[in-house]
């Protein structure tokens, strides 16, 4: 079963929750870091929370397409790549007045092509999009191997 593209603007919107990450953000915007983007300290303390087991990557069980809000992903300590995007939209949204999008269509390695979201948005320092499986922050366009198909945020739907 996967999410239309309806239903999924609609559960972006009730998804994306900067009230329930807006303590973590103490954690990302430490003085040593006031020097970094939104973008970039959300990147990094996601990088950490990988390296530290802290937060883990978990695929939904076969045939289910399950979104949870931040606070499920944060309890869980795990979700797949929508909870991870979800999760990173709310904490860039509950740090800074960006707005940002999750973007949701499809990674290629190699011939292999799966379904996948990240986020996209404008912070600081111009265009990102910020892979939150990974915590990996690019900058200079979106990489080949990332296909959107919908940019989705708590404002509304962006297609592409």
């Amino acid at each position: 079963m996967s999410v239309e593209p309806s239903v999924r603007s609609q559960a972006i919107r009730d998804l994306i929750r900067p009230w329930e990450v807006a303590d973590l953000w103490e954690t990302t915007n430490q003085p040593v870091l006031w020097h970094q983007s939104t973008a970039e300290k959300v990147a990094a303390w996601l990088k950490q929370q990988f390296e530290r087991h802290e937060l883990f990557y978990a695929r939904d069980p076969p045939g289910i397409d399950m979104w949870c809000p931040p606070s499920a992903t944060r309890l869980r300590r795990c979700g797949d790549c929508e909870d991870h995007s979800i999760l990173a939209a709310s904490l860039i949204e509950a740090g800074s007045r960006i707005v940002p999008s999750v973007a949701v269509g499809t990674y290629c390695k190699e011939d292999v092509c799966l379904g996948h979201a990240w986020v996209e948005g404008i912070d600081e320092h111009g265009w990102f999009l910020l892979e939150a499986t990974t915590g990996d922050l690019f900058r200079s366009g979106r990489p080949a191997r990332y296909r959107l198909d919908q940019l989705l945020s708590r404002t509304g739907r962006f297609a592409m």
